[in-house]
């Protein structure tokens, strides 16, 4: 009875400080901001017709969407990469487990596919200003057949409308004193969650659907399919005096996860803001500042387009009795008869409209204008080269130039990659304490298998840095220009080339190389053959037919191996006279 009242009461805390964190996101105006901001996003740029204005043409211009599009891309255009080392090394056989660490970020990465989790919170900070990722023990994984595992970290990236800060305006994560996060959950799954923690079948029996869908604030949130009921579950992460990260859960009013210990020291949650704002966890995204933007053109050019069909389709006026109005149709050419007797002026008669002034037309490409310009996202930085004269460095140094104004917000990122990091190394310690085979990759691409217990490293202090590498389409074209040119200048050979192009341009490179390698030794024989021929040699070598030099070579170089026959012939010693054409000897086998 004790440990019911005591859950009771701390269902009753969670959903206190849940309502708190409600009426500050309601005072601040996200939950009404978010939602204008994904619509505008999503396309749904006009507000709902009216009967004044259900014949206005509605064109949606999406500059929104290209700018946030084009920011998100030059932010993840990059290739990034977790480097791990040791903070102190007392032997040499320290110096592999920074390296084991790296690779195995590497392979988690892969594995939790880290690119989609970025690119989807990168959409949602540029679009809110905030980015949430989260990462959580999924204890139904299992695996591992030579070392049986159980259990695997998993990612998600949240939506900010949906999580609750215990002090807002600390933007420090780990600082915070709580977080608080909403979800929408199947009322099935949620019972069998509380059951499976414990929860009596009286309890589990309370567990109700809801309707509570208006703070979930997004219009496709708002509506959820019928007979699917659905439940709101609160999980809230805090942290101890002692350091230690608890979590529990509720649902209706019951506590259906008791608060646990996570083992973990930092919460696993990660934050960016696209722009920071002063004193808020929150920051800014690109949408806020194009808002009034995009309405305005949207109206102009709906208003040029109005003026063209009023222009083409002018209205008809006409007097009482002139014309049967129900005759006339929109046939080019159509004649209309005029009832009216003469001498009492017109019956019928098209309307002009006034010109649309071009002064509307030079508005709209002002304003755009502008707003790429100031946004940063302007001709250079999309890749549209103002002069088609421009090769491809040229266009490089240009998008390099104008993407410092982005500089800052990958700057946030790196950070953000930084605090990742620091949070699959505390799992990988505390959760990861039994052996498992993992798939690791070494510095040529190729695939090994090393076993892996974080567990062994919990005392293992490790330094992280993030090692930014270029990836995109100019900069590979850069560096197998630069390294054709030495090629051409003989500084390097054609397997340092190899070594060294991008694998995008030489897909085959490492089989090229691995055929490189194993015929060098017979190249090399060769090329010591040719050598040592004199210029006479070579000539009359040269004026042969392909098939005799073929077979000199085999016969000389590479002789056949056969019973009784002496060692080969030393290509370094002096050689005899080549032999004629005509009566050379063809080895066997040809």
């Amino acid at each position: 009875m004790q440990q019911t009242v005591a859950a009771d009461k701390l269902a009753s805390e969670l959903n206190k400080q849940y309502q708190e964190g409600l009426s500050y996101k309601r005072r601040m105006g996200f939950l009404s901001k978010w939602p204008e901001y994904e619509r505008m996003k999503a396309g749904d740029q006009w507000p709902p017709s009216t009967p004044q204005t259900q014949n206005l043409p509605r064109p949606v211009f999406n500059v929104i969407k290209m700018i946030e599009t084009h920011k998100v891309a030059t932010v993840m255009s990059e290739q990034i990469k977790m480097v791990f080392s040791l903070q102190e090394m007392s032997d040499q056989e320290d110096e592999g487990i920074g390296e084991l660490f790296s690779r195995y970020s590497d392979a988690t990465w892969e594995r939790i596919k880290q690119d989609e989790l970025n690119e989807e919170g990168l959409d949602t900070a540029a679009n809110t200003g905030t980015g949430i990722w989260h990462y959580y023990w999924d204890s139904a994984a299992k695996g591992g057949k030579i070392d049986p595992w159980v259990g695997e970290m998993q990612g998600e990236v949240l939506d900010p409308i949906n999580v609750f800060f215990g002090n807002p305006q600390q933007r420090r994560v780990q600082k915070q004193p709580y977080i608080i996060i909403s979800s929408r959950e199947d009322v099935a799954s949620v019972k069998r969650y509380a059951k499976a923690n414990g929860l009596s079948k009286e309890m589990v029996s309370l567990i109700q659907p809801d309707k509570d869908t208006q703070d979930q604030g997004y219009d496709m949130a708002k509506v959820e399919v019928e007979g699917t009921g659905k439940v709101t579950v609160l999980t809230r992460y805090w942290r101890e005096d002692d350091g230690r990260i608890m979590f529990c859960k509720v649902a209706s009013s019951l506590t259906i996860k008791k608060p646990t210990d996570t083992q973990l020291t930092l919460y696993p949650i990660a934050v960016m803001q696209w722009e920071r704002r002063k004193k808020s966890i929150f920051g800014v995204g690109e949408t806020e500042g194009l808002v009034p933007n995009q309405k305005a053109v949207n109206l102009l050019i709906a208003m040029q387009i109005l003026s063209v069909q009023l222009t083409g389709w002018p209205k008809m006026l006409y007097k009482s009795n002139a014309i049967d109005p129900w005759k006339v149709t929109n046939t080019p050419g159509e004649m209309i008869e005029d009832k009216l007797p003469p001498g009492q002026g017109d019956g019928v008669k098209y309307m002009t409209p006034a010109a649309m002034p071009n002064t509307a037309a030079n508005l709209v490409e002002a304003i755009l204008g502008y707003t790429r310009q100031m946004t940063g996202a302007d001709e250079a930085a999309t890749g549209s080269a103002p002069s088609a004269d421009l090769n491809a460095t040229a266009i490089m140094l240009l998008q390099k130039a104008a993407a410092i104004p982005i500089e800052s917000i990958k700057r946030r990122f790196y950070r953000l990659i930084e605090d990742v990091g620091r949070i699959w190394e505390d799992f990988w310690k505390v959760k990861y304490n039994l052996p498992r085979q993992v798939v690791l990759k070494d510095d040529d691409g190729e695939e090994y298998v090393e076993s892996f217990n974080g567990a062994e490293y919990k005392d293992v202090e490790l330094n992280l840095k993030i090692d930014v590498g270029p990836s995109s389409t100019y900069s590979e074209s850069l560096v197998l220009s630069s390294l054709q040119e030495a090629r051409q200048r003989g500084d390097i050979t054609f397997k340092q080339f190899l070594n060294y192009a991008p694998k995008t341009v030489v897909p085959y490179r490492d089989r090229l190389l691995k055929e490189m390698e194993s015929q060098s030794g017979i190249v090399g024989m060769i090329e010591q053959f040719m050598s040592s021929l004199t210029p006479e040699q070579q000539a009359e070598f040269n004026a042969m037919p392909p098939e005799q030099q073929l077979a000199l070579i085999q016969q000389i170089v590479i002789p056949p191996a056969q019973p009784g026959a002496g060692p080969p012939v030393d290509p370094t010693a002096p050689q005899p006279s080549l032999p004629q054409p005509g009566v050379m000897p063809m080895p066997v086998g040809l």
